[in-house]
């Protein structure tokens, strides 16, 4: 495996494998194809309009934090 594929979990697969998963970032796939059809094009999903969903997740995640204040 390359050394920059690695990079994104420098550190947090020494003391929280499972964590290092979640939190660290891990390299973007430029090309993906799922049952034939192209779902990550040039690094971008093919297959969701993200500006919706991002704009309910930020709306969604807002709200939990203040529900937790």
């Amino acid at each position: 495996m390359r050394e920059t594929a690695l990079l994104g979990y420098a550190g947090g697969a020494v003391h929280d494998p499972a964590g290092s998963l979640l939190l660290c970032a891990s390299p973007q796939a430029d090309y993906t194809v799922v049952n034939g059809k192209v779902v990550v094009r040039e690094g971008h999903l093919d297959t969701v309009d993200l500006g919706p969903l991002m704009e309910r997740h930020n709306r969604l995640a807002l709200q939990l934090a203040q529900a937790g204040r």
